[in-house]
């Protein structure tokens, strides 16, 4: 029995190392990742081609199971429906990193996906609550939970994919609960499928693990989110429906918080809900001083815990979750009373929110103004001549951008800007070689309303420059002028 398993981790394994390491070699994806884009942790170019590694050892995990599993049991829908519904998981993602898709069209093939998953066999037909007799069917609603199912799993290793070696990390974790929920359950294809997908992950975390020589992009992110889901589903066929479910949703507890904190965040402060932002936890534990390293591996240490917790839920059925409930709470409590929460200060929170989403959406306005305003813009000092405007109308009375070494400023003569205990300040490091220093009254803007302001502002120049860049084919700095207008409405 050993053999088989050290066989199939290790051809996962050895095959997405080597697919990855050849890509490198060649080249291939540098130009995917060339411009830096806003909320990216990154600099320099670093190639969104994990995926591609961690697809062909999967595959070839799932060809080798007609061998090694009995004729019979391959004879099942099912299982093709599980080789289809990853393949066209990673193909959706690949295409989006290199040509990338909008949100709507990436949801509906996402959905596609998963009417087509329920369509062969994977599905949440009923639930069996744990210490009764009660069994809950779902008929007409099956398929949309299936669906639900799906895409949330696969939508949630991609949201929390935002550090080295850490959607990686916490995938391989759940292959590996997965795995043994299979050897328990005794669903031969699920166990051989984990196990090959464990090699697979690991052998992409050796391009992966800070310092990341690899990123494994939407391809990577939505491979490892279906197969999770669709790996969910079959142990549930042999086992009981709720605890396989529970038990890898326990297990996704630090993602699944992360994701309902942001969401929650972002629209008290009238943002949209699915913007990336730099509020995620590991951006949190890297602005307190952690290294890139040692915040993977808290957040590692964190998800084992969860893990813990999934197991419980599966094993003896769940008699140990009030004890490891109880814990968890405890651990909570003792996090928040560092916080120093109060009601007084929930009661500000809750005021100063209708401002800020106030403000926050007229930035918005004016940051979609700017970018577009970057397609008509003859000279790139007059690109900074606009986003000047946009500052200022935005709340900052001071800012000074640098790009290749040469530095334009303003500020507002009628405000305080000197006097930096004033101010509250803060550097974006927008690329390489371009950087934004801005600047905002204390008496104007409260910190949480200066830091959306400041991440607003970044993210206009950011997207600005970019496609100034694409339309006049230069790289931009100060005062290039574009290409000749070829016709008076152009001009």
């Amino acid at each position: 029995m050993l053999f088989p398993l050290l066989f199939f981790f290790l051809l996962g394994c050895l095959t997405s190392w080597l697919v990855i390491h050849l890509c490198l070699l060649s080249g291939m994806g540098l130009g995917s990742d060339a411009d830096s884009q806003h909320h990216h942790t990154h600099t320099g170019v670093i190639p969104r081609v994990g995926g591609l590694g961690m697809v062909m050892g999967f595959a070839l995990t799932y060809l080798l199971c007609f061998i090694y599993l009995d004729d019979q049991d391959n004879k099942s829908l099912i299982h093709y429906g599980i080789f289809v519904g990853a393949a066209a998981s990673f193909l959706l993602g690949f295409i989006d990193d290199f040509h990338p898709l909008g949100a709507k069209v990436k949801l509906f093939a996402q959905i596609i996906i998963g009417v087509m998953a329920y369509q062969f066999g994977l599905s949440i037909e009923l639930v069996a609550i744990p210490f009764t007799d009660v069994v809950i069917q779902f008929g007409f609603f099956s398929m949309w939970l299936t669906v639900i199912w799906i895409v949330a799993i696969m939508n949630l290793i991609n949201l929390i994919d935002g550090l080295d070696g850490l959607a990686g990390g916490i995938g391989l974790l759940l292959m590996g609960l997965l795995a043994f929920l299979a050897f328990e359950s005794g669903v031969a294809i699920s166990f051989v499928l984990a196990l090959g997908m464990v090699g697979a992950i690991f052998g992409f975390l050796f391009h992966n693990f800070p310092p990341a020589k690899v990123y494994m992009g939407d391809s990577g992110a939505y491979l490892i989110g279906f197969v999770i889901a669709a790996l969910s589903l079959i142990n549930s066929e042999k086992g009981t429906i709720l605890a396989a479910l529970i038990a890898p949703v326990m297990a996704l507890a630090l993602p699944i918080a992360d994701v309902a904190f942001a969401m929650l965040r972002r629209g008290i402060n009238g943002l949209p809900i699915f913007r990336p932002d730099q509020g995620h936890i590991h951006h949190r534990l890297r602005r307190a001083g952690l290294s890139r390293r040692k915040t993977v591996l808290l957040l590692y240490g964190v998800s084992l815990f969860a893990l813990l917790g999934g197991l419980l839920a599966f094993a003896y059925q769940g008699r140990f979750l009030p004890i490891f409930f109880g814990f968890a709470f405890v651990i909570i409590l003792l996090t928040l009373r560092g916080q120093n929460i109060t009601t007084g200060l929930i009661r500000q929170l809750v005021t100063d929110s209708f401002q800020t989403r106030e403000d926050t959406h007229n930035a918005l306005y004016l940051r979609d103004w700017f970018i577009a305003e970057a397609e008509r813009a003859d000279r790139a000092n007059h690109l900074w001549a606009d986003f000047s405007f946009v500052l200022k109308k935005i709340g900052f009375c001071r800012a000074e951008l640098t790009i290749g070494g040469e530095e334009r400023s303003f500020y507002s003569p009628d405000l305080p800007h000197e006097d930096l205990s004033l101010l509250w300040s803060e550097v974006h490091q927008i690329s390489e070689d371009t950087s934004l220093l801005l600047h905002a009254e204390k008496d104007r803007l409260s910190e949480i309303q200066f830091g959306i302001m400041s991440d607003l502002a970044a993210e206009a120049w950011s997207k600005a420059s970019a496609r100034w860049k694409e339309i006049n084919k230069k790289i931009l700095s100060f005062d290039p002028e574009v290409r000749e207008a070829s016709d008076c409405q152009q001009q």
